[in-house]
């Protein structure tokens, strides 16, 4: 039967306080299970890490150890845009590689690339290449990924430039580890930035 609020109010003091030691003993025993089970479920789930988590849920697929490879490849490939190494560059592709900037024409070969690089990059007093993945899939000897870049330029003139892009990236698996087979460029917004030239008085 479901007691009424006064019914608590006319029972003996000693039966509320038999009672009320039976509830708390229940809900420890509870809370004992119930954490229990949670905490099982925790470490279970931190066993088995995802290997789907990403910007959207699915998009990343492969073993982390093939997805940190390509992303330290790309990190080379960024480190020797901002070193100005054209040695280290190149040997971030394949020797058959495509590069594509948005034009109509492909550019094909390693050195061909290099080449058309190294052109590119004597306007240049400086260039700062950044990038986030946006996926990163491996199979067995080959992956594709797409990634956010952020560079910002000074021209031989002083002048600035801001290129937020996108790469759409093909690799291949060779004896030497990932490589880059195929890039593909668009650019999502170009800008010149506030300052013209590197003065630390405009920062403070």
């Amino acid at each position: 039967m479901i007691r009424r609020i006064k019914d608590y109010f006319d029972t003996p003091k000693t039966q509320l306080k038999g009672a009320e030691r039976n509830r708390r003993k229940l809900l420890k025993y509870s809370g004992l299970v119930l954490g229990g089970a949670a905490l099982t479920g925790c470490v279970e789930r931190s066993a088995q890490p995802s290997v789907t988590a990403g910007y959207k849920n699915g998009q990343n697929s492969g073993s982390m150890e093939d997805r940190l490879a390509i992303r330290e490849l790309i990190e080379s490939y960024n480190a020797a845009v901002i070193d100005n190494d054209a040695d280290a560059w190149a040997d971030n592709w394949c020797a058959d590689g495509v590069w594509n900037l948005g034009e109509e024409s492909d550019i094909v070969g390693r050195e061909t690339i290099l080449k058309h690089w190294q052109e590119a990059m004597q306007i240049f007093d400086f260039v700062g290449m950044f990038a986030q993945p946006k996926f990163i899939r491996v199979g067995d000897q080959d992956a594709r990924a797409e990634w956010h870049t952020n560079e910002l330029c000074r021209k031989s003139d002083g002048s600035m430039l801001r290129i937020f892009g996108l790469y759409r990236d093909a690799y291949r698996r060779e004896l030497t580890g990932w490589k880059i087979a195929e890039r593909r460029y668009s650019i999502l917004l170009m800008e010149r930035p506030i300052f013209e030239r590197n003065k630390v008085d405009d920062w403070r």
